[in-house]
């Protein structure tokens, strides 16, 4: 079991319920708080796993997104730029966590997979956020992917434990 990829999918599917409408802004803004110092604990103390810079960076970039979902849904403010400008930033630090997994070739295939499945939400995150902040059609579609996208997280978290190992690409 990955409790980085466990975590991040818990994160994303609790955003991805608040961004679709489903749930209140104050307890989500709890939620995430929680998963956020999860986050910031883990790497604060392990510095990823096994103390290589990609799960660092990993943990890093979950305890900041985390944090920053968590001070969005408590000002009710997932419109916000800034946050959009997070979010790109994200999508690129994810962009580059897949490249290192692709090249890698002794890293399972979940860990590229995730990676790309992120940099996919975080720019629609950034899209929605920042560029078209008023469509409330567009941050519900993106909510639920969001959703979605945490849940394969959580799954591919768990693969190694389901005795369902993902081939690189």
């Amino acid at each position: 079991m990955d409790i980085t990829l466990v975590l991040l999918g818990v994160v994303l599917i609790t955003y991805g319920w608040y961004w679709a409408g489903i749930t209140e802004s104050r307890t989500t803004a709890y939620a995430l708080g929680v998963g956020s110092l999860l986050l910031a604990l883990t790497f604060a103390f392990t510095g990823g796993q096994g103390g290589d810079a990609i799960g660092g960076g990993l943990w890093a970039l979950g305890a900041i997104f985390a944090f920053l979902a968590a001070a969005n849904a408590w000002n009710e403010s997932s419109q916000d730029r800034t946050y959009g400008m997070f979010a790109l930033l994200f999508a690129v630090g994810a962009f580059f966590a897949f490249m290192a997994f692709d090249t890698a070739g002794d890293i399972a295939g979940q860990y590229s997979y995730s990676a790309l499945l992120l940099v996919v939400t975080f720019i629609m995150h950034f899209i929605s956020a920042a560029l078209v902040p008023d469509n409330r059609g567009f941050k519900a579609f993106v909510g639920w992917f969001t959703l979605f996208a945490g849940a394969a997280l959580l799954y591919f978290g768990f693969a190694n434990a389901l005795d369902a190992a993902i081939d690189p690409m």
